[in-house]
């Protein structure tokens, strides 16, 4: 008799919170439309971008992000005070071709500025450029099977060998490419500090296995016969490394003990007035602490890159 109270009583209970289950539809208003620079560049020889959009609601779907197409866009090198003007192609991109013959080229140690001057203000951004490693010592294959979870068609997996530069203090954003495929996913974003755990105690030496192997294969896709893989370390400053974790752990924000998205913080943009209109480094922050409406980041990064052609 007692066995059928208790399972009365479960069963009561499970038709009791089934029933109380509402859906409830939230409707989010977007207070406040940012500019959204995506100003990532490097010193490689090829066409450098920087992206302009608006910021859309975070319930649209649409995925079709208003590019801005009437920006002056020009970043300038404090030391020697050369610009490098971008124009305008489409989509927001904005295009510009370096050439190391000239001189037109991002240079290691140097301090650059991001002029963004739009209708309604003028932002300024800076990045040192850090060196990234001294050289890509080689990239090697190795067999899926027995290097990852069981695969119906066995392929490769690709490892890294390269060496933190010795110090403390160096941040790396480790790129991989599939047939000149970027992994642009979040969850795919390998981000290392220092050798890859920011230990005092392990510096200078090869990248940690989880950044020189896992953090650059998808082990539900192995690499196949005539498949080319590229992997580029990229130099990133410290402010950028937080930026990017930000940017990962809001991504991961899910699942039970989830807290409510929020935006990232504009760490990188000012609006300024300028006191000497010829000079982008001389310059008057408008206020503080309002800062504009802007989302975003700007770096500028060293590279050092390696290829392989996966054979079976």
């Amino acid at each position: 008799m007692k066995a059928i109270k208790q399972i009365s009583f479960i069963l009561f209970a499970i038709l009791t919170m089934g029933s109380c289950e509402d859906i409830i539809k939230v409707e989010v208003t977007q207070s406040q439309v940012k500019l959204v620079i995506d100003a990532f560049v490097n010193n490689l020889d090829t066409v450098q971008k920087i992206r302009l959009t608006k910021s859309i609601n975070y319930f649209d779907s649409s995925n079709t992000e208003p590019p801005v197409t009437d920006a002056t866009v020009i970043i300038a090198d404090s030391a020697t005070l050369k610009v490098f003007p971008f124009v305008y192609t489409t989509n927001g991109n904005y295009e510009w071709k370096p050439n190391k013959n000239t001189g037109d080229t991002f240079t290691v140690g140097h301090t650059y500025a991001l002029l963004v001057i739009t209708k309604e203000d003028t932002l300024l951004s800076f990045s040192h450029m850090n060196p990234s490693i001294v050289k890509f010592d080689s990239l090697r294959t190795v067999p899926s099977e027995g290097n990852g979870p069981p695969q119906k068609r066995p392929g490769k997996f690709v490892e890294l060998f390269a060496k933190d530069l010795t110090g403390p203090g160096n941040y790396y954003w480790i790129k991989t490419f599939r047939n000149d495929s970027f992994y642009n996913e979040v969850q795919k974003l390998n981000l290392s500090q220092d050798m890859g755990n920011g230990s005092p105690q392990q510096d200078g030496g090869l990248f940690i296995y989880p950044k020189r192997f896992s953090g650059i294969n998808k082990f539900q896709r192995p690499y196949f016969d005539g498949d080319k893989v590229r992997v580029e370390i990229h130099s990133i400053n410290q402010l950028c490394y937080f930026w990017f974790s930000l940017v990962a752990n809001e991504n991961r924000n899910s699942g039970l003990f989830a807290t409510p998205p929020v935006n990232i913080p504009n760490y990188c943009f000012f609006s300024v007035s300028f006191t000497n209109p010829s000079n982008p480094f001389s310059f008057k922050i408008k206020d503080p602490r309002n800062p504009p409406p802007v989302g975003g980041f700007f770096c500028v990064s060293d590279v050092r890159s390696a290829e392989i052609l996966v054979k079976m």
